[in-house]
């Protein structure tokens, strides 16, 4: 009897592994850190540095094609300055949803590339907006320049004192990555297709400029590993 009993336990580990190894779902962590700045018509701030950590899933429709959510808290944002005006420096903190259809091109039995592409939402959850305004003070010996430094929350109604970024962002991602066993090496990039901020469109054109449409682009190297 404890033969057939040790035979059972046996068989059953070993189908075990083989619904394991057959199973088409898979998670992964990542973190990364990169730069982020704005782009469209009339923006050139400079980029600043930015980060993100998230987990994620892989469902496997076959050996090639695949599907991969993952849930991310990212940081983005721009800096700019100008000589004799001052200096503005913008984070923004998100909770990024991104949904990013991969292809997998295997190089040996445990390594590959794989290449993504997709959409991604996000809602805004935090982040710091610091400004600093020169002005030229007249003295009795020519003109000393002083600085007003203002830091307000980035999202939020303007008439509460607060930066007026929109908290809904939404764009487009790309990514590739190289996958050895559980280790993740991977470049991703977004470029987001909405405006952060109408209240900044409104100051643009009382300044004279003629349109003013900032949104988000980033881009990230990550690390993570793959369970």
């Amino acid at each position: 009897m404890k033969y057939i009993f040790f035979s059972v336990c046996l068989f059953i580990m070993a189908l075990g592994k083989e619904v394991r190894a057959q199973s088409p779902v898979s998670f992964h962590a990542k973190a990364g850190a990169g730069i982020s700045s704005f782009w469209g018509k009339n923006t050139d701030g400079k980029a600043k540095f930015a980060y993100k950590v998230g987990v994620g899933m892989d469902y496997a429709f076959n050996k090639v094609w695949s599907l991969q959510p993952s849930l991310n808290f990212v940081s983005k944002g721009y800096k700019e300055e100008e000589t004799g005006i001052g200096k503005a420096s913008m984070n923004e903190l998100y909770l990024e949803l991104p949904i990013m259809v991969a292809a997998r091109l295997d190089l040996t039995k445990n390594s590959g590339l794989v290449l993504s592409a997709g959409p991604y939402v996000a809602y805004g959850v935090g982040g710091k907006t610091s400004v600093v305004v020169e002005k030229k003070i007249p003295t009795m010996v020519g003109y000393e320049t002083v600085e007003d430094k203002y830091k307000l929350d980035t999202f939020g109604h303007i008439n509460d004192g607060k930066m007026g970024n929109r908290r809904f962002d939404a764009g487009i991602g790309l990514g590739i990555t190289y996958e050895n066993r559980n280790i993740i090496l991977g470049l991703e990039s977004q470029l987001g297709l909405v405006n952060v901020n109408d209240k900044l469109k409104e100051v643009a054109e009382l300044t004279g400029l003629d349109d003013f449409a900032a949104k988000n682009i980033s881009a990230f190297v990550t690390v993570g590993y793959k369970f």
